[in-house]
Protein backbone atom coordinates (compact mmCIF):
# COMPACT_ATOMS: atom_id res chain seq x y z
CA UNK A 1 0.00 0.00 0.00
CA UNK A 2 2.70 2.43 0.95
CA UNK A 3 4.81 1.46 -2.11
CA UNK A 4 1.90 2.50 -4.02
CA UNK A 5 0.95 5.88 -2.51
CA UNK A 6 5.01 6.27 -3.14
CA UNK A 7 5.12 5.83 -7.10
CA UNK A 8 1.63 7.46 -7.55
CA UNK A 9 2.88 10.69 -5.72
CA UNK A 10 6.34 10.45 -7.56
CA UNK A 11 4.22 10.43 -10.82
CA UNK A 12 2.20 13.35 -10.82
CA UNK A 13 4.49 15.71 -11.57
CA UNK A 14 8.46 16.79 -11.59
CA UNK A 15 8.19 18.53 -8.71
CA UNK A 16 6.61 15.87 -6.04
CA UNK A 17 8.88 13.37 -7.66
CA UNK A 18 12.14 15.46 -6.61
CA UNK A 19 10.39 16.66 -3.47
CA UNK A 20 9.43 12.61 -2.22
CA UNK A 21 12.78 11.00 -3.42
CA UNK A 22 14.60 13.68 -1.35
CA UNK A 23 12.43 12.70 1.86
CA UNK A 24 13.02 8.83 0.94
CA UNK A 25 17.04 9.25 0.89
CA UNK A 26 17.11 11.53 3.94
CA UNK A 27 15.16 9.03 5.68
CA UNK A 28 16.95 5.92 4.91
CA UNK A 29 20.73 7.67 5.24
CA UNK A 30 19.59 9.23 9.06
CA UNK A 31 17.45 5.73 9.86
CA UNK A 32 20.83 3.62 9.16
CA UNK A 33 23.35 5.78 9.91
CA UNK A 34 25.22 3.65 11.86
CA UNK A 35 25.33 0.81 9.68
CA UNK A 36 28.14 1.56 7.79
CA UNK A 37 28.40 -1.99 6.22
CA UNK A 38 25.90 -0.85 3.71
CA UNK A 39 27.03 1.44 1.62
CA UNK A 40 25.43 0.92 -2.24
CA UNK A 41 22.06 1.44 -3.12
CA UNK A 42 22.01 0.19 -6.95
CA UNK A 43 20.71 -3.37 -8.23
CA UNK A 44 23.79 -4.73 -9.28
CA UNK A 45 25.73 -6.68 -11.79
CA UNK A 46 26.38 -10.79 -12.50
CA UNK A 47 27.37 -12.22 -15.23
CA UNK A 48 28.60 -16.15 -16.39
CA UNK A 49 28.04 -19.13 -14.99
CA UNK A 50 28.10 -20.11 -11.35
CA UNK A 51 28.67 -17.00 -8.68
CA UNK A 52 28.51 -14.48 -11.59
CA UNK A 53 31.60 -13.02 -10.24
CA UNK A 54 34.14 -10.55 -12.81
CA UNK A 55 36.38 -9.09 -10.97
CA UNK A 56 38.66 -9.81 -7.77
CA UNK A 57 37.72 -7.76 -4.94
CA UNK A 58 39.57 -7.50 -1.41
CA UNK A 59 37.46 -9.58 1.25
CA UNK A 60 36.36 -6.43 3.18
CA UNK A 61 34.54 -6.08 -0.01
CA UNK A 62 32.62 -9.37 -1.10
CA UNK A 63 29.88 -8.66 0.66
CA UNK A 64 28.75 -6.48 -1.65
CA UNK A 65 29.98 -7.68 -5.04
CA UNK A 66 27.10 -7.35 -7.18
CA UNK A 67 26.74 -3.43 -6.42
CA UNK A 68 30.63 -3.44 -6.88
CA UNK A 69 30.44 -5.03 -10.18
CA UNK A 70 27.75 -2.51 -11.23
CA UNK A 71 30.20 0.26 -10.54
CA UNK A 72 32.97 -2.13 -12.60
CA UNK A 73 30.89 -2.41 -15.26
CA UNK A 74 29.89 0.97 -16.09
CA UNK A 75 33.53 2.28 -16.00
CA UNK A 76 34.11 -0.48 -18.20
CA UNK A 77 37.57 0.01 -20.76
CA UNK A 78 37.13 3.87 -19.63
CA UNK A 79 40.69 4.34 -18.06
CA UNK A 80 39.83 6.74 -14.91
CA UNK A 81 43.62 6.65 -13.34
CA UNK A 82 45.17 10.27 -12.38
CA UNK A 83 41.67 12.12 -14.06
CA UNK A 84 39.16 13.97 -12.11
CA UNK A 85 35.96 12.11 -11.80
CA UNK A 86 32.27 13.19 -10.48
CA UNK A 87 29.95 10.61 -9.05
CA UNK A 88 26.01 12.56 -9.19
CA UNK A 89 23.52 11.36 -6.64
CA UNK A 90 26.12 9.60 -4.51
CA UNK A 91 24.35 7.96 -2.23
CA UNK A 92 26.24 5.79 0.70
CA UNK A 93 29.06 6.44 -0.98
CA UNK A 94 29.94 2.81 -1.77
CA UNK A 95 29.95 4.01 -5.61
CA UNK A 96 32.32 6.21 -5.34
CA UNK A 97 34.78 4.20 -2.42
CA UNK A 98 35.32 1.58 -4.62
CA UNK A 99 36.17 3.48 -7.77
CA UNK A 100 38.46 5.41 -6.07
CA UNK A 101 40.10 2.44 -4.68
CA UNK A 102 39.61 -0.13 -7.68
CA UNK A 103 40.63 2.94 -10.50
CA UNK A 104 42.72 5.12 -8.99
CA UNK A 105 41.37 8.62 -10.33
CA UNK A 106 43.33 11.97 -9.32
CA UNK A 107 40.02 12.87 -7.46
CA UNK A 108 36.70 11.98 -7.07
CA UNK A 109 33.85 14.20 -6.15
CA UNK A 110 30.47 12.50 -4.72
CA UNK A 111 27.13 14.99 -5.24
CA UNK A 112 23.99 14.25 -3.30
CA UNK A 113 21.09 16.14 -2.31
CA UNK A 114 20.54 13.98 0.98
CA UNK A 115 22.11 15.72 3.65
CA UNK A 116 22.29 13.02 5.87
CA UNK A 117 23.83 10.83 2.89
CA UNK A 118 26.65 12.88 2.84
CA UNK A 119 27.46 13.25 6.00
CA UNK A 120 27.54 9.53 6.05
CA UNK A 121 30.01 9.90 3.64
CA UNK A 122 32.46 11.90 4.92
CA UNK A 123 32.63 9.65 8.05
CA UNK A 124 32.36 6.15 6.62
CA UNK A 125 34.80 6.90 3.35
CA UNK A 126 37.87 8.73 4.61
CA UNK A 127 40.20 8.29 1.51
CA UNK A 128 42.78 11.31 0.37
CA UNK A 129 41.29 12.34 -2.80
CA UNK A 130 37.47 11.21 -2.10
CA UNK A 131 35.29 13.85 -1.10
CA UNK A 132 31.43 14.57 -0.71
CA UNK A 133 29.56 17.74 -1.04
CA UNK A 134 25.63 18.40 -1.11
CA UNK A 135 24.17 19.23 -4.69
CA UNK A 136 21.33 18.99 -6.75
CA UNK A 137 21.59 16.70 -9.83
CA UNK A 138 20.39 19.54 -11.74
CA UNK A 139 22.62 22.22 -10.78
CA UNK A 140 26.05 20.88 -10.06
CA UNK A 141 28.45 22.63 -7.61
CA UNK A 142 31.39 22.31 -10.05
CA UNK A 143 33.39 24.49 -12.40
CA UNK A 144 32.99 24.67 -16.29
CA UNK A 145 35.04 21.94 -17.65
CA UNK A 146 36.28 21.18 -14.69
CA UNK A 147 36.25 17.51 -15.02
CA UNK A 148 37.39 14.41 -17.39
CA UNK A 149 34.58 11.67 -16.09
CA UNK A 150 30.66 12.00 -14.79
CA UNK A 151 29.30 9.26 -13.32
CA UNK A 152 26.01 8.07 -12.62
CA UNK A 153 24.23 5.43 -11.13
CA UNK A 154 20.77 3.99 -10.88
CA UNK A 155 19.25 7.63 -10.38
CA UNK A 156 18.34 10.16 -12.59
CA UNK A 157 15.04 8.11 -12.67
CA UNK A 158 14.55 10.28 -9.74
CA UNK A 159 15.02 13.67 -10.79
CA UNK A 160 12.40 16.24 -11.95
CA UNK A 161 14.12 17.35 -15.35
CA UNK A 162 16.46 14.98 -16.96
CA UNK A 163 17.01 18.09 -19.33
CA UNK A 164 18.17 20.00 -17.20
CA UNK A 165 20.50 16.98 -15.60
CA UNK A 166 22.17 16.51 -18.73
CA UNK A 167 22.83 19.36 -19.58
CA UNK A 168 24.82 19.78 -16.25
CA UNK A 169 26.72 16.94 -17.33
CA UNK A 170 27.75 18.65 -20.59
CA UNK A 171 28.79 21.85 -18.58
CA UNK A 172 31.25 20.20 -16.08
CA UNK A 173 32.47 17.70 -18.11
CA UNK A 174 36.17 18.77 -20.42
CA UNK A 175 35.88 18.76 -23.74
CA UNK A 176 36.51 14.53 -24.75
CA UNK A 177 35.44 13.84 -21.52
CA UNK A 178 33.25 10.38 -20.45
CA UNK A 179 29.94 10.36 -19.23
CA UNK A 180 29.47 6.77 -17.64
CA UNK A 181 26.19 6.61 -17.11
CA UNK A 182 23.79 3.69 -16.14
CA UNK A 183 19.59 3.42 -15.12
CA UNK A 184 16.10 1.66 -15.34
CA UNK A 185 13.12 2.60 -17.54
CA UNK A 186 9.75 1.21 -18.72
CA UNK A 187 10.22 0.09 -21.55
CA UNK A 188 7.80 2.77 -22.93
CA UNK A 189 9.51 5.36 -21.77
CA UNK A 190 13.35 4.43 -23.83
CA UNK A 191 12.74 6.53 -26.55
CA UNK A 192 12.00 9.31 -24.74
CA UNK A 193 15.35 9.14 -22.69
CA UNK A 194 17.16 9.07 -26.02
CA UNK A 195 15.57 12.19 -27.15
CA UNK A 196 16.44 13.68 -24.30
CA UNK A 197 20.35 12.45 -24.62
CA UNK A 198 20.24 13.78 -28.47
CA UNK A 199 19.32 17.14 -27.20
CA UNK A 200 22.17 16.95 -24.37
CA UNK A 201 24.59 17.82 -27.23
CA UNK A 202 26.87 14.19 -26.09
CA UNK A 203 28.39 11.99 -28.54
CA UNK A 204 26.73 8.39 -28.06
CA UNK A 205 29.88 5.88 -27.91
CA UNK A 206 28.08 2.53 -26.70
CA UNK A 207 24.39 1.57 -25.13
CA UNK A 208 24.25 -2.06 -23.72
CA UNK A 209 21.24 -3.92 -22.43
CA UNK A 210 22.06 -5.52 -19.03
CA UNK A 211 19.26 -6.14 -17.59
CA UNK A 212 19.55 -10.15 -17.46
CA UNK A 213 22.91 -9.65 -15.64
CA UNK A 214 21.14 -6.89 -13.49
CA UNK A 215 18.47 -9.89 -12.85
CA UNK A 216 20.89 -12.53 -12.20
CA UNK A 217 22.73 -10.06 -9.41
CA UNK A 218 19.16 -9.78 -7.63
CA UNK A 219 18.66 -13.12 -7.12
CA UNK A 220 22.20 -13.77 -6.42
CA UNK A 221 22.15 -11.66 -3.31
CA UNK A 222 18.43 -11.84 -2.47
CA UNK A 223 19.49 -13.12 1.02
CA UNK A 224 21.47 -10.31 1.79
CA UNK A 225 19.25 -8.00 0.89
CA UNK A 226 15.79 -9.27 2.69
CA UNK A 227 18.29 -9.23 5.87
CA UNK A 228 19.53 -5.86 5.56
CA UNK A 229 15.91 -4.39 4.61
CA UNK A 230 14.56 -5.99 7.69
CA UNK A 231 17.70 -5.04 10.01
CA UNK A 232 16.60 -1.20 8.97
CA UNK A 233 12.98 -0.69 8.60
CA UNK A 234 10.89 -0.71 10.82
CA UNK A 235 7.86 -2.87 10.99
CA UNK A 236 5.61 -0.67 8.98
CA UNK A 237 7.95 -0.20 6.44
CA UNK A 238 9.06 -3.40 5.50
CA UNK A 239 7.19 -4.38 2.81
CA UNK A 240 7.86 -0.77 1.04
CA UNK A 241 11.89 -1.08 1.76
CA UNK A 242 11.84 -4.84 0.86
CA UNK A 243 10.00 -3.59 -2.92
CA UNK A 244 13.50 -0.58 -2.40
CA UNK A 245 15.44 -3.61 -2.30
CA UNK A 246 14.51 -5.61 -5.19
CA UNK A 247 14.07 -8.50 -2.68
CA UNK A 248 12.32 -11.45 -4.89
CA UNK A 249 9.07 -11.19 -6.25
CA UNK A 250 8.67 -7.20 -5.34
CA UNK A 251 7.91 -4.28 -8.42
CA UNK A 252 11.72 -4.06 -10.09
CA UNK A 253 12.58 -7.81 -10.37
CA UNK A 254 8.99 -8.58 -11.65
CA UNK A 255 8.93 -5.76 -13.99
CA UNK A 256 12.75 -7.10 -15.22
CA UNK A 257 11.85 -10.51 -16.05
CA UNK A 258 8.84 -9.90 -17.91
CA UNK A 259 11.22 -7.05 -19.94
CA UNK A 260 8.38 -4.43 -19.01
CA UNK A 261 11.22 -2.80 -17.52
CA UNK A 262 14.96 -2.49 -18.74
CA UNK A 263 18.20 -1.23 -17.43
CA UNK A 264 21.10 -0.45 -19.66
CA UNK A 265 24.68 0.89 -19.47
CA UNK A 266 25.54 4.05 -21.81
CA UNK A 267 28.62 5.28 -22.37
CA UNK A 268 28.50 9.27 -23.97
CA UNK A 269 31.46 11.86 -24.69
CA UNK A 270 31.98 15.67 -24.72
CA UNK A 271 32.91 16.67 -28.45
CA UNK A 272 36.58 18.12 -28.72
CA UNK A 273 35.59 20.66 -30.11
CA UNK A 274 31.53 22.61 -31.38
CA UNK A 275 30.66 19.95 -34.13
CA UNK A 276 27.61 19.24 -35.43
CA UNK A 277 25.47 16.82 -32.79
CA UNK A 278 25.43 12.96 -33.25
CA UNK A 279 23.58 11.39 -36.37
CA UNK A 280 20.14 10.67 -35.67
CA UNK A 281 21.50 7.35 -37.24
CA UNK A 282 23.09 6.93 -33.72
CA UNK A 283 20.75 7.42 -31.60
CA UNK A 284 18.27 4.94 -34.27
CA UNK A 285 20.12 2.18 -33.53
CA UNK A 286 20.45 2.70 -29.92
CA UNK A 287 16.62 2.73 -29.92
CA UNK A 288 16.73 -0.99 -30.59
CA UNK A 289 19.60 -1.87 -28.49
CA UNK A 290 17.37 -3.48 -26.43
CA UNK A 291 16.72 -6.27 -28.61
CA UNK A 292 20.49 -6.77 -29.74
CA UNK A 293 23.98 -7.41 -28.52
CA UNK A 294 25.80 -3.93 -27.18
CA UNK A 295 26.24 -1.09 -29.83
CA UNK A 296 30.17 0.51 -29.75
CA UNK A 297 30.15 3.33 -32.15
CA UNK A 298 33.98 3.32 -33.71
CA UNK A 299 36.46 6.17 -32.49
CA UNK A 300 37.94 8.58 -34.33
CA UNK A 301 41.12 6.86 -34.29
CA UNK A 302 39.84 3.76 -34.32
CA UNK A 303 38.00 4.47 -37.86
CA UNK A 304 41.38 6.35 -39.02
CA UNK A 305 43.84 3.22 -38.30
CA UNK A 306 41.02 0.92 -40.31
CA UNK A 307 40.85 3.29 -43.19
CA UNK A 308 43.33 1.69 -45.82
Amino acid sequence: MLTNIFLSLTNRSTKIRRVAFRMLFEYLARRSRDFSAWTHMNYGYADGPGDGHTIVLEPKDEAERYCHQLYHHVVNDIDLTGKDVVEVSSGRGGGGAFLHRYHCPRTLTGIDIASAAVSFCRRVHRLRGLRFLQGDAEDLPIFDNSVDAVINVEASFCYGKIDRFFAEVHRVLRPGGDFLYADLRLAEEVDDLLAALRRSGLDLLEMEDITANVIRALDLDAERRVSDTGANAPWFLRHAMRTFAGAPGTRIPTLLSQRRMRYFRILLRKPECLIAPASTAVFQAAASVFDRPAIRRPSPIAAAEASP
